[in-house]
């Protein structure tokens, strides 16, 4: 009996202690994933607040191109091996439009990721600049996307990038560029191995004035165990920074990539069902023919292909073969005058002015609404013109184009070519995901320049003004229809671009905006119950980010003069004062229009509304008066012209912060300065805020902190 007692306690010991081990396990495996949803949410924040860009989407397209036998000139070539093995190396790749260096630099980096499967403490990072996409062709934004991308690797700098998060209001502030640089500096001086790959960078907008000297700065004190690739065209600015810091400087000749390119067209030439419909001496033909002419360049080869795949006799294929064009260019100019009727070259050159100057890429469905927008005499929104294919772009754009949905990669024939023809049911692909893209920097350089036919149809005025009077009429059409739902605006896939960007498109212009244009940015303002509520509730002036807010009424909208202000166009500030306005009526997020002029930082606007009788202490909705507003916002002219005229320095409301405290938490060194010269009480309280110092030191803005104290400024106790 006992026996059998010991035997069922032990059995019951067992069981306890089988029960307790799963309930661990269960208790771990909920800790683990709680850690990874704490972990995501944290990447999440920092990732918005950092606002950066994605750039595997380029990286996935270019490797999605590449045929894996390509490049390998490279990937074996001692330069490669040298560059890896290095303590601390530089290589530029430098080559012609066309040659292939965003695909190399795709294999280049997929080979890395492949080695760090073997060595995961390796830290790699990587850009790539976009002339399609305005977001991808800032310095500032590139450093940014390389410490996050480090962070996500590393522990230790993932913990920096947090303090400093925390240490910005939890993101509610943006940290100095300095800070940013001096992170990623010491990221660069850790221990490991790292590589930095930068794609493109002659697609860099402001190159010069930041990320070439950071290059240099960067390799001059030879960290150990960084490798630095960085791709573009031989620019004399990019060569001059490069060329003195490059270990390895390689150029791209015609010579090096020729056994690519034959590669390349093998293929081609042995899976498209259009190409390899001809025997082996035709297609012996074909290559002897395109060698001769490609001088080094893919891009030249593929657009050759597309028009060689319509040939369908051997005459008209020779004929073809015996006048391939000599450049880009002439092919390009040949790709527009081969279009078959006038109304497929007009919705040619009206979807490559878009892509030539949108402020973002445009999906498929977006270019849909544009090609059935009409400007001029006859302008308007014809829902009736839309196209009942959306594919049928690709007809009329050809080449020039692709299309790449935000999975990142492309629509591509099974045989190997980008199909033209396939049907959106057919792809199985919703429109919507889609994105329409010129097809190479190379294309937009064309058209911008006096060898396209067209060139005068793609001059930045001509263009951005057709942009922005096609967003008002889009906007003007929905204001038949509003208030807006989201239903209505799913209908309209183009209403959230004309909303965010119609004003932008109309200030690159405000010199020289016609009458047309400028009446129809007046009438939107000013139909208050019909586009302006619309506009209103697609897009929050001083919010954004937001996005739609179907919720927003009329009754709440303000007067057409405070969202004027917001835009900051003189011309259409001075019609709207011209029908005798309040200037001071109160409305919107801000107050008045001087108070949201003083927010965006417009200059001529604020003396405009001054100038028409604006009460500089106007009391607004979040900000007490204008000077606390441009305070906070670190405006410095408008701070000193609201000063000058009149603005009370030590006003407060509501328990609010004075300019100086508002300038001090913002970090804003100038305007602290200024404020500070004009008198401003350094130990005024602002209510729950404390005084300036306080704010400066709890924004961790220390030279504003250092300057406070250096002025007089005395701690004192925030209990």
């Amino acid at each position: 009996m006992a026996t059998d007692n010991g035997r069922a306690l032990s059995k019951a010991s067992h069981d306890d202690l089988k029960t307790l081990r799963e309930q661990n396990a269960l208790l771990w495996t909920g800790m683990e994933r709680l850690q990874v949803l704490a972990d995501q949410e944290l990447q999440d924040k920092l990732s918005k607040w950092l606002n950066i860009p994605d750039p595997s989407t380029n990286y996935h397209a270019a490797l999605r191109k590449r045929h894996p036998e390509t490049g390998q000139w490279l990937l074996n070539g001692q330069h490669f091996t040298d560059w890896k093995s290095s303590t601390s190396s530089l290589m530029w790749l430098h080559g012609n439009a066309g040659c292939g260096k965003t695909i190399l630099s795709a294999a280049s980096l997929h080979h890395i990721f492949q080695q760090k499967e073997s060595y995961p403490d390796t830290i790699v990072s990587y850009f790539y600049f976009d002339f399609n996409d305005a977001a991808k062709q800032s310095s500032r934004k590139a450093i940014r996307s390389l410490l996050f991308q480090a962070a996500l690797q590393a522990n230790d700098v993932l913990g920096d990038l947090e303090r400093l998060y925390h240490k910005c209001s939890s993101g509610q502030q943006q940290p100095a560029e300095e800070t940013i640089h001096s992170l990623f500096r010491a990221t660069t001086d850790r221990p490991g191995a790292k590589y930095i790959i930068l794609d493109a960078l002659d697609e860099c907008t402001d190159r010069e004035d930041l990320l070439l000297s950071f290059i240099r700065e960067v390799t001059a004190s030879k960290p150990r165990d960084l490798h630095i690739m960085v791709t573009s065209r031989r620019e004399r600015d990019i060569e001059v920074e490069l060329s003195p810091v490059a270990d390895h400087n390689i150029n791209i000749q015609s010579a090096i990539v020729d056994e690519d390119i034959r590669v390349y067209m093998r293929d081609r030439m042995a899976t498209d069902a259009k190409l390899k419909k001809w025997p082996d001496s035709v297609r012996d033909e074909i290559m002897t023919a395109m060698m001769k002419k490609a001088g080094g360049m893919f891009r030249w080869v593929f657009c050759q292909l597309e028009s060689i795949r319509k040939c369908i006799q051997l005459k008209g294929l020779r004929d073809t073969l015996s006048s391939l064009p000599k450049t880009l260019d002439e092919t390009y100019n040949r790709t527009l005058q081969n279009l078959e009727s006038a109304e497929q070259l007009q919705n040619a050159v009206k979807a490559l002015q878009w892509l030539c100057f949108s402020n973002r890429p445009l999906r498929l469905t977006e270019m849909v609404e544009i090609l059935a927008l009409e400007t001029g005499d006859q302008g308007g929104f014809d829902p009736e013109q839309r196209l009942p294919d959306p594919m049928d772009v690709m007809v009329v754009c050809s080449t020039l184009i692709v299309f790449l949905p935000f999975d990142t990669k492309e629509i591509f024939r099974d045989d190997g070519g980008i199909d033209s023809t396939v049907s959106l049911d057919e792809s199985g692909r919703d429109a919507d995901r889609i994105q329409i893209r010129l097809a190479h920097f190379s294309v937009k350089e064309f058209l911008l320049s006096h060898h396209c036919v067209l060139s005068q149809s793609f001059r930045p005025q001509v263009c951005n003004s057709i942009i922005a009077e096609g967003c008002l009429h889009y906007l003007l059409h929905l204001g038949q229809h509003g208030p807006l739902t989201r239903e209505l605006a799913r209908q309209y896939s183009l209403s959230a671009y004309a909303a965010q960007h119609w004003w932008q498109h109309l200030q690159t212009i405000a010199d020289t905006i016609d009458e047309t244009l400028l009446e129809l940015a007046v009438r939107l303002l000013t139909e208050v119950d019909g586009s302006l509520l619309v506009w209103v509730q697609l897009y929050n002036t001083t919010h954004p980010v937001l996005g739609l807010d179907p919720s927003v009424q009329a009754k709440y909208i303000a007067q057409p003069l405070y969202y004027a202000a917001a835009i900051g166009v003189p011309a259409i500030v001075e019609m709207i004062l011209g029908r005798n306005v309040d200037v001071n009526a109160q409305g919107g997020g801000l107050g008045t229009a001087l108070q949201m002029a003083s927010y965006k930082g417009r200059e001529t606007v604020v003396r405009m509304l001054l100038d028409a009788g604006a009460d500089v202490e106007a009391q607004g909705r979040f900000f007490p008066t204008a000077l606390q507003t441009a305070s906070y916002r670190g405006r410095e002219t408008v701070v000193r012209m609201l000063l000058d005229a009149g603005a009370d320095i030590e006003a407060l409301g509501r328990s609010f912060p004075t300019a100086l405290q508002w300038a001090s938490y913002g970090g804003h060194e100038t305007v602290v300065k200024m404020l500070v010269g004009a008198g401003a009480d350094i130990e005024a309280q602002g209510g729950r805020f404390g005084t300036a110092l306080q704010m400066a030191s709890r924004g961790g803005h220390e030279t504003v902190v250092k300057m406070l104290l250096d002025a007089g400024a005395q701690y004192q106790d925030e209990g």
